[in-house]
């Protein structure tokens, strides 16, 4: 309800000094037909007072963001007063003239360091590499297996398709002109007897081992450290096929015969093998093999060498994965993986492979490139991609550790000829309880560069990673300052 001041107050006699009295005036309608109040006066009283809490609430906020800058700006002039990097509290309390010199130095130097990081980064970025050799001693330095295979039966074995050798094809390619192969085909079919006896003897009907002892007085003749490889149909065996064989002079001395089966070609004079080679690969490197003959003593003197790898991104890019493509069961093998992949694309153009192969080809490369041809439509195939047709060689990696063997074998007639073949060798290391590791390793490691940016940040413009954060602090400080003074504005100018 507004009030009105009556016109007989307001002329009240200035003696009696009384003050005028406020009458409420009725209520009157406006002519849109609205209620409304004024004063008799015409004046009407729209303005309405703030409350006294709004007010207050507003007093406080402006308090506290006054308080706020300043602590701000005590914090930024703390920082600017106590700056570690050289000459960067000259550039904000200096005069004119001594903050832009001292601008120019830390700008100079700056783009000094610039230049000088990036040429380290690069350095690092090359991934160089260096090789340390060392010779490493070891109380026992354990022999590594020796396959011994007969030539004949095991490459009749490893290149046959269908039963039929490589060697045998010409002159049978007439019985099988029109026919396909028949994949259950064995063309020894051996079922063989293992025997052995208190470590003196062992045989798989091929093979008799007569000694095999060490100069730990071990007999090794025994299933622990001999067996059949049933992959090669048996034309070898496995010595030390675990690799836990050592000896305090790493020496042991092997004898044995072999027993020429009936269904050998008798026009054909049997030749004994022997592959030194890493324990825990099973496929046979035969560019590493050597021919043993009967009646001869053999001395093998064995140079073993660990090689360790560095893998991506350094240049050796080694691996020790096998892909789905890798068929040879055993640790992986730069030589088994180039010959997994010569077998895989044997298969995809010919439509099948060896017969000691096949068993190993992925399911789904058989199901889509399995072809059913005759046998004198896929053997000259599988022939040409034996002879020749290597894979590219990028495709398989070094491996990231490799046991590396140099063997020198030497030999002498025996004394007493029996008319049994007998084969005999001593077997033995080069460096008695001793061998040789190749390591590679960064020419530039991630710490040196660190090393090296450090000092030479320092040495320069007196920085260290302290220092650059101590300068982003100061940098958000001011950031946090700027967006507060702007808060403020705004809030006035609501």
């Amino acid at each position: 309800m507004d009030l009105i001041v009556s016109a007989e107050d307001c002329t009240t006699s200035k003696k009696n000094k009384k003050k005028p009295t406020v009458k409420p005036v009725p209520p009157r309608y406006a002519q849109n037909g609205s209620k409304s109040q004024g004063l008799s006066s015409g004046f009407t009283n729209t303005r309405q007072r703030k409350p006294a809490s709004s007010s207050s609430e507003s007093i406080r906020w402006h308090e506290g963001q006054i308080t706020r800058r300043a602590i701000i700006k005590q914090k930024i002039n703390e920082y600017v007063n106590t700056f570690t990097v050289h000459g960067l509290t000259k550039v904000f309390i200096g005069e004119r003239l001594e903050s832009a010199f001292w601008l120019v130095i830390l700008f100079c130097g700056l783009i000094f360091s610039v230049v000088v990081v990036y040429g380290l980064v690069v350095k690092f970025l090359n991934f160089g590499i260096y090789t340390e050799i060392r010779s490493q001693v070891t109380d026992e330095n354990f022999f590594p297996s020796i396959t011994f295979c007969e030539k004949i039966m095991y490459t009749d074995h490893h290149t046959s398709y269908c039963g039929i050798p490589y060697d045998d094809y010409m002159s049978t390619v007439d019985n099988h002109r029109d026919s396909t192969c028949d994949h259950t085909y064995n063309r020894t079919n051996l079922n063989i007897t293992i025997s052995e006896g208190n470590g003196t003897f062992w045989s798989n009907g091929f093979f008799n081992i007569t000694k095999c002892k060490t100069n730990k007085h071990i007999h090794c003749a025994n299933n622990g450290y001999f067996k059949s490889l049933s992959s090669f149909n048996h034309s070898c065996i496995r010595w030390n096929y675990n690799g836990n064989l050592s000896g305090i002079n790493n020496h042991v001395d092997i004898e044995f015969e072999f027993n020429i089966p009936d269904w050998f070609d008798k026009d054909r004079a049997e030749i004994i093998t022997a592959t030194p080679h890493d324990a825990s690969i099973n496929e046979l490197d035969r560019t590493q093999r050597i021919e043993i003959e009967p009646h001869k003593i053999y001395d093998i003197n064995l140079d073993k060498t660990e090689i360790r790898r560095l893998p991506y991104p350094f240049p050796s890019n080694c691996s020790n994965n096998k892909d789905k493509f890798h068929l040879f069961p055993g640790r992986y093998t730069r030589r088994s993986c180039i010959e997994s992949y010569k077998f895989i694309e044997m298969y995809k153009d010919c439509g099948d492979t060896t017969d000691h192969i096949r068993p190993m080809i992925p399911r789904d490369i058989i199901e889509k490139y399995h072809q059913n041809n005759t046998i004198n439509n896929t053997i000259p195939c599988i022939f040409s991609h034996m002879r020749g047709n290597e894979v590219r060689a990028e495709k398989c990696a070094f491996p990231c550790s490799e046991i590396e063997l140099m063997f020198f074998p030497t030999f002498k007639r025996a004394r007493n000829n029996t008319s049994t073949p007998t084969y005999k060798l001593t077997i033995k290391y080069h460096h008695v309880a001793a061998y040789r590791i190749m390591e590679e390793k960064a020419l530039y490691s991630w710490d040196q560069l660190a090393c090296e940016i450090g000092g030479f940040i320092s040495v320069v413009i007196g920085a260290s990673i302290i220092s650059m954060i101590e300068v982003l602090v100061f940098l958000i400080l001011v950031i946090v300052k700027k967006l507060t003074t702007s808060c403020v504005i705004l809030k006035r100018q609501v």
